[in-house]
């Protein structure tokens, strides 16, 4: 009987501890998304109204816009050019020839400077470097005649997006980088030397042994990837704060808005709600429809 429990005895303190810190939060906020409530009622319980919070965010305007900018913007803009861009770094530091000069591990120690640096640091740095009038940026393309004067990318919709793209790729494409890079680092040398001896050209070894190799460690740094992009929060609100008016406000910010703002905190409730629950069909889509297949290889 002891032995029977013991595997379950092991895991036990893990799961009251993310019962804890995740389950039970996560059950008081989905009963707070039934409810009319303010920061100011939680004492008294607030007011129940079944569905009323779900049928008001369906038909919510800002909702749909703050669907949009997560999903479009901030989701797939970002995680595409990251996964492009790691996987570019990653063979470059990987590469033959840093090897033999001997500078793989400072390629990988300077490919880490941005992942180590705070988020609010980094983009706070940012900030000042796309100023529209003191900024670096704008230093530079004036002073090589690209343009006359300084752009206001954080300001001005046209740039907005791309200004907090560049912030959001270079914070956190060393993640995808680090993961590519062990992927590459544990494939055996020996197959590689066996496609030589059969003549294999330089791409047909990457088309044909490298990419296979790669697509478990591809297809989790993708998953993970696209579900802290949809649910972050950080970037958007330091730059913009969902500004200008409400061009870049994502679901995110749109619920922090909506709970500690508006002080609807119900409302609020009921956009996180929709989030967990649009990442949990994602997840499952993902894994029965492409995960399954790159995991197994």
């Amino acid at each position: 009987m002891v032995t029977r429990l013991r595997p379950y005895l092991l895991i036990a303190p893990a799961v009251l501890v993310l019962s804890a810190f995740f389950l039970f939060p996560g059950m008081f906020n989905f009963g707070l998304s039934f409810s009319k409530i303010s920061l100011f009622e939680l004492r008294q319980g607030g007011t129940y109204i079944g569905l009323g919070n779900y049928i008001e965010l369906l038909q919510d305007e800002r909702f749909y816009l703050s669907l949009g900018n997560t999903v479009v913007w901030l989701t797939m803009g970002t995680v595409l050019v990251r996964l492009v861009l790691g996987f570019g770094l990653a063979l470059l530091v990987n590469s033959p020839v840093l090897r033999r000069l001997r500078l793989a591990g400072v390629a990988r120690g300077m490919l880490l400077i941005p992942w180590v640096t705070p988020p609010v640091v980094a983009v706070a740095a940012w900030k000042w470097l796309l100023h529209g009038r003191f900024g670096a940026v704008n230093q530079v393309l004036v002073d090589i005649g690209i343009i006359n004067q300084g752009i206001p990318f954080l300001v001005q919709t046209s740039t907005v997006w791309f200004a907090i793209g560049i912030i959001i790729v270079w914070r956190e494409v060393p993640f995808v980088s680090i993961s590519i890079l062990a992927g590459l680092q544990g494939i055996p040398t020996e197959l590689y030397e066996s496609v030589r001896v059969e003549g294999a050209s330089s791409w047909q070894t990457f088309r044909f042994l490298t990419l296979p190799l790669l697509r478990p460690v591809v297809a989790i740094t993708t998953m993970l990837t696209t579900i802290w992009t949809f649910n972050n929060f950080l970037y958007v609100w330091l730059t913009t704060r969902g500004g200008p008016g409400n061009f870049t406000q994502v679901l995110a910010t749109e619920m922090y808005t909506q709970a500690f703002t508006n002080y609807r905190l119900g409302y609020g409730a009921t956009i996180g709600v929709m989030m967990t629950l649009i990442m949990i069909v994602f997840a499952v889509i993902y894994f029965t429809r492409f995960s399954r297949k790159d995991l197994e290889l």
